[in-house]
């Protein structure tokens, strides 16, 4: 060899930087017992995310039920982060096909499923099923076709 490439990589040089890009695919459905601080929202999310290995710059938004519009918790949570709140009547939600119909949220909310069927209507593909967290809040995550 005449020096100019080496058999093996320089340890002492400075690793090149790494640049990694997320598309903003991820739909959240949120479900939550009503006055869940933010804080409590932001645990809840962070920990699905940090369990399933998926990245919070991929989130597209947060969907719901349409009582959850003044959720002061849920508000703060998606103006913070910038993300769009899209809520959904329970008639809108009630006919989507979830693996985890709940009979108490049907009761209380007349959908049998919040979180996950909202997750749904915004995304195709069903990438978490529901996750309930501090038990008082609940997430699934969808994977939209696009951006």
């Amino acid at each position: 060899m005449d020096g100019r490439f080496k058999d093996k990589p320089d340890e002492t040089a400075p690793s090149p930087a790494k640049v990694q890009w997320h598309g903003r695919v991820l739909w959240l459905g949120i479900g939550c017992i009503r006055g869940t601080e933010k804080a409590v929202i932001d645990r809840a999310i962070r920990a699905v995310f940090e369990r399933y290995h998926l990245s919070l710059a991929a989130i597209a938004g947060i969907a719901t039920l349409d009582i959850k519009a003044d959720e002061r918790g849920l508000i703060a949570y998606c103006q913070e982060k910038g993300l769009p709140l899209k809520t959904f009547t329970a008639q809108e939600l009630r006919d989507i096909k979830v693996p985890n119909p709940s009979a108490i949220v049907n009761k209380e909310g007349g959908t049998p499923s919040v979180a996950e069927a909202a997750a749904l209507k915004m995304g195709g593909t069903l990438l978490v099923s529901k996750q309930i967290e501090a038990k008082s809040v609940t997430v699934a995550v969808s994977l939209a076709a696009r951006e």
